[in-house]
C-alpha cells in the first residue's frame, strides 16, 4: 500500500524493486534456488548436502554460492570459517578466487 510522501523504490523500469532473498531466490522452477544455474536444487537439498553430503557435493554447493549467490544469501547457508576451511578445494575462477581470498583474508599458497 503506497504511503503518502514516500517514493517507492523501483528497478529502473517502474516496477517495484524486489530483493533476491525471498521470492527471487527460487527462480527457475518450484523451489529451485537461483544460484544453481545448471541444476534444480531446493533449499532443503542444499542444506542437507552442506550438513551431511559427500565432500564433493558440499564443495560444489559452496562453489555455487560464492559464484552466483547474493552476499546476504551466502551467509544464510555457510559461515566465513566454513568457506575458509575448504577454500583451496573450491571450484572458482582465478579472479573470483583472488577476490574471495582478499575478502575472507585467505592467504594464497607460496610457490
Amino acid at each position: 500500500m503506497p504511503v503518502e510522501g514516500v517514493k517507492a523504490v523501483t528497478n529502473g523500469f517502474g516496477a517495484p524493486r524486489r530483493r533476491y532473498t525471498g521470492g527471487i531466490m527460487y527462480e527457475g522452477g518450484a523451489g529451485s534456488l537461483y544460484f544453481f544455474p545448471t541444476d534444480k536444487v531446493s533449499d532443503e537439498q542444499a542444506r542437507r548436502w552442506l550438513r551431511e553430503g559427500p565432500p564433493q557435493k558440499r564443495l560444489w554447493v559452496i562453489s555455487c554460492l560464492l559464484r552466483y549467490a547474493q552476499w546476504n544469501d551466502i551467509w544464510t547457508y555457510v559461515t566465513r570459517e566454513e568457506v575458509r576451511d575448504c577454500f583451496a578445494e573450491l571450484d572458482l575462477t582465478p579472479n573470483l578466487r583472488a577476490a574471495w581470498g582478499r575478502m575472507l583474508k585467505v592467504e594464497a599458497p607460496v610457490g
